[in-house]
């Protein structure tokens, strides 16, 4: 049955104060990575403090956020780039790539300070990083935005915003595989794996369900690159980032 969206992306209209559902994703997403880390430094699986993991939290956050933020006008939106548009956050518009890099800057801070492993650190973030973004993700969905292509299927949704076609819910399928992504990561934690792992693991599966969901899914809002939709260009070096890293650490071993 064709399903027409009309969720309410706002939860709570104060007149000065709108309290969003992407927000409230991105809160939850967050308390996860803290509570996480928390409960892996009293088990002793990263010696840091409580202190330290409150701070490390706070880089991510502003990992995500500003890189995220600085990531969207410069590799989607670039003739926006020098203008105010960019601080209005509530305008929408961040990119996975940017705030990949701004988290990783994070944790090499961090590692630095701390003397610690960057991979200790890292190994530790990926499985709530790619619980967090599912949560992202489902906000799309509310948000009736990065939809899919035309569809078919009796299960295609139709998007106002976009036209009256029924459309992938490409939001969902990205969801599924980011929830995909954290079991095998989970799973792959439970064994104890060498440092590295985790970390090289999450870039070669995102990479590749990112550049998979963009070729056959996603409608190509962002144009192309060199024929390639962009969201599926710029997780090529993820991707490859991630096998490399998988082999260096094996021969490593």
């Amino acid at each position: 049955m064709i399903w027409t969206h009309n969720l309410n992306p706002v939860l709570l209209d104060l007149g000065f104060l709108q309290v969003r559902w992407y927000g409230i994703f991105y809160a939850v997403s967050f308390l996860l990575a803290y509570f996480w880390l928390r409960n892996s430094a009293q088990k002793k699986l990263i010696n840091i403090s409580a202190q330290q993991v409150e701070d490390l939290i706070f880089g991510i956050i502003l990992g995500v956020i500003l890189g995220g933020r600085i990531g969207y006008f410069l590799f989607y939106n670039f003739s926006e780039f020098f203008s105010l548009e960019i601080l209005k956050i509530w305008h929408g518009g961040m990119s996975f790539h940017g705030g990949l890099i701004g988290v990783l800057l994070a944790i090499f801070y961090f590692a630095r300070k701390w003397r610690k492993s960057f991979f200790e650190i890292s190994d530790l973030i990926t499985i709530p990083a790619a619980l967090g973004l599912m949560f992202g993700r489902l906000g799309n969905f509310v948000n009736g935005e990065l939809w899919g292509k035309p569809t078919n299927a009796d299960w295609g949704v139709v998007f106002p915003s976009a036209d009256e076609q029924p459309r992938f819910p490409s939001q969902l399928f990205e969801a599924a595989k980011n929830l995909l992504i954290a079991e095998i990561l989970f799973s792959t934690f439970r064994q104890k794996p060498r440092r590295g792992i985790l970390s090289f693991l999450f870039l070669t599966f995102y990479g590749g369900g990112r550049i998979l969901v963009e070729f056959f899914l996603r409608e190509p809002l962002d144009g192309f690159i060199f024929g390639m939709p962009r969201g599926a260009f710029f997780s090529i070096p993820v991707l490859l980032i991630g096998v490399a890293g998988l082999l260096w650490v094996n021969k490593k071993a």
